[in-house]
C-alpha cells in the first residue's frame, strides 16, 4: 500500500495574472497532476497562491519541488506536511478571486470555494490543512501586509 501525504505551501505570484492566466493554468495542471497521481486544490487570490498537493510522497514532494523552481512564484514556503490515510479531495481543483467571464464558473475543476464559501471535503475538518484553507479564504492579501501563520494552537 502506497503512503500518502499532504502538503500545503503559499506563495507570491511574481506577475498580475488575469483570469485567462489562471484558466489556462488550471488545465495544465488537471492534466499533469492527473498523470503524476496528486490531488487537492489551489487558491489564488490577491497575488497569492495557497495549494493543498496530496498523493504519493514522492509525487508530491516531486511537484512541490517544481512548484519551488517555477518562475511564476516566488516566496514559496511549505506550511503543514502530514501523512494522510486517504485522499480528501477527488482530482485537483483551483479557485481564484472573482472571475470576470461567466464560462470560467463552469470549467471543469473550477472551486466556487472563494465566491461561494462552500465547505470543503467533510474529511479534511479540523486538520491543518482546512485551518489554511479558510485562513486564506478569510484574508484580504492585496494589501501587502505580511501576516504571519501559526499553526500551533490550531492544528488537530
Amino acid at each position: 500500500m502506497t503512503s500518502l501525504t499532504s502538503l500545503v505551501y503559499m506563495s507570491v505570484a511574481v506577475d498580475e495574472l488575469t483570469d485567462a492566466d489562471l484558466v489556462a493554468m488550471l488545465r495544465e495542471a488537471r492534466l499533469r497532476n492527473e498523470a503524476l497521481g496528486v490531488s487537492g486544490l489551489l487558491l489564488a487570490k490577491g497575488g497569492r497562491f495557497m495549494q493543498v498537493l496530496e498523493g504519493p510522497e514522492w509525487s508530491v514532494e516531486d511537484r512541490y519541488a517544481a512548484i519551488e523552481r517555477d518562475p511564476r512564484h516566488t516566496e514559496v514556503q511549505s506550511l503543514s506536511r502530514e501523512p494522510i490515510g486517504a485522499r480528501r479531495f477527488d482530482g485537483w481543483a483551483m479557485a481564484f478571486g472573482a472571475p470576470s467571464d461567466a464560462d470560467v464558473l463552469e470549467e471543469p475543476g473550477f472551486s466556487g470555494f472563494l465566491q461561494r464559501r462552500e465547505g470543503l471535503p467533510a474529511s479534511l475538518s479540523g486538520t491543518s490543512a482546512d485551518f489554511l484553507l479558510r485562513w486564506f479564504r478569510g484574508r484580504d492579501l492585496g494589501t501587502g501586509r505580511e501576516e504571519r501563520i501559526t499553526l500551533g494552537r490550531h492544528a488537530a
